[in-house]
């Protein structure tokens, strides 16, 4: 275990394709115009092309990237993982057509157990648990995904949903009077040999996805959620034959979760800090702040993943440093699996209306711009802190940029095109209207400028262009 955490990342991406691809390939599939080969050589394509794109967007550290393709449904995917459904994978992939059999069913029961459940915001499978039930560590898929990403010169990071979660999520059958959490000791064995046989592959770090810490249940409550967790938590981490575990709460905040999982060994905690999430509750940052130790990574979902507005990062900034640590990573609150990929797709937008959507890939280029200003901040606390910042409002032209001033900083922004004039976007920043370059407004070196600069619709600075001066 030698990898440390990358300081930026996201929980998830959308899957589908920027252009439908994932979409277009089903439909093709289940008409029956292609074979299963034609189909995963398709989504071999789309999983490449996506991870090559993040990288592009500043994903460029190892395990920065999350594996969280799906051919449809996350949950599906850890029941066949773990053995949760009994089947028998097909090389290094699902059998398709039992596969899609079960994400296909619609409220009916299915011969495997499966339920189809529906919320307003998030929709999976609910497996039924029969009691005992026998689970087995099935992880071809993930290992397939791992070794396809390596051959492209990519170091993704496996992504499971938790043991809680998945219990919390599932039913009993109906004959039966036990408890889905009975089960857990003999589930967590089968999250081990899952995760071990990851790391024997050369795996560093594993991402389980537990909401349910975050959920309101009939059936659980926060305290036996918490439990389950220490329980779960402490035997994962207790193996020597595991990679580091990084496990996410995302789409709310933390209650009792938050203890029982800060001091269960994990290496990794990712928390929603989103605004939405501290709207609903002002303390959790310090509450986050005094109940993790300093031996566990916190990843800060500041970036809202669920909201399709762009976030203040100069807000998001001074909640890093309210975290209160050294050990930070930048992060989405939560996947973004439906957000459409990037707002320059919108060509009907006006200059005023474009600054303010954030669709996935300006939702990783922000979660970038924050690692940068964090990792690049002042040593000297005394001194002003970086800031950084997007517009918030309607741009104001103010001009040709070789009649400005000499005394501010030009820098260009991941763009070859000078703009022929710019425009003021407050506090401090001047964006040209090609979106690809900003001016700052106060002195200092480069290396501090450069931490708080961004492209208008959410960039970070790539390279110092020249003093006005000098255009």
């Amino acid at each position: 275990m030698s990898s440390t955490f990358p300081t930026a990342t996201v929980i998830g991406y959308p899957h589908i394709g920027p252009n439908r691809e994932q979409a277009k390939a089903l439909e093709e599939y289940w008409a029956g115009r292609i074979d299963a080969e034609a189909f995963s050589q398709s989504m071999r394509s789309l999983r490449l092309n996506t991870y090559s794109r993040l990288r592009e967007l500043g994903l460029d550290e190892d395990y920065s990237i999350p594996a969280s393709y799906s051919h449809c449904d996350h949950v599906l995917d850890t029941a066949l993982s773990i053995g949760l459904i009994e089947s028998e994978p097909t090389g290094t992939d699902f059998d398709l057509d039992e596969y899609f059999a079960v994400a296909r069913a619609t409220g009916q029961r299915t011969p495997l157990g499966i339920d189809r459940w529906f919320d307003a915001d998030y929709r999976h499978l609910v497996p039924e648990l029969t009691y005992p039930t026998r689970f087995r560590a099935r992880p071809q898929h993930l290992l397939s995904l791992v070794s396809e990403a390596r051959a492209a010169g990519h170091t993704i990071r496996p992504v499971l949903v938790g043991p809680v979660t998945m219990l919390a999520l599932a039913k009993t059958s109906p004959d039966t009077s036990t408890s889905t959490f009975d089960q857990l000791d003999e589930l967590t064995v089968a999250y081990l040999d899952v995760i071990s046989i990851l790391a024997a592959a050369g795996v560093d770090w594993v991402q389980l996805d537990e909401p349910a810490f975050v959920t309101d249940f009939d059936e659980h409550s926060d305290s036996e959620l918490a439990e389950a967790a220490s329980r779960a938590y402490t035997a994962l981490s207790g193996s020597n034959t595991r990679p580091q575990i990084f496990v996410t709460a995302p789409r709310g905040r933390l209650r009792a979760g938050l203890c029982a999982l800060a001091h269960s060994g994990i290496e990794a905690l990712g928390v929603d800090v989103s605004a939405a999430t501290r709207a609903s509750d002002p303390g959790s940052i310090a509450r986050i702040a005094a109940e993790t130790p300093a031996s566990v990574h916190l990843v800060a979902g500041v970036i809202d993943g669920r909201d399709a507005m762009a976030d203040n990062l100069s807000t998001s900034l001074s909640v890093l440093q309210d975290c209160d640590r050294e050990s930070l990573s930048v992060s989405t609150s939560t996947s973004v699996p439906d957000t459409p990929h990037t707002v320059s797709s919108e060509t009907d937008l006006n200059i005023q209306e474009a600054s303010w959507p954030s669709f996935a890939e300006e939702k990783v280029t922000a979660v970038k711009t924050l690692a940068i200003a964090w990792t690049d901040r002042p040593d000297d606390t005394t001194r002003s802190s970086p800031r950084v910042c997007r517009p918030h409002g309607p741009l104001r032209e103010i001009g040709d940029p070789q009649q400005l001033v000499a005394s501010d900083t030009v820098l260009r922004l991941d763009s070859q095109t000078m703009p022929d004039r710019l425009h003021k976007a407050g506090d401090d920043i001047t964006v040209g209207s090609a979106q690809n370059l900003a001016l700052v407004n106060r002195s200092g070196d480069a290396g501090t400028e450069k931490t708080f600069v961004l492209r208008q619709h959410g960039g970070y600075v790539s390279a110092r262009l020249a003093r006005r001066r000098h255009l």
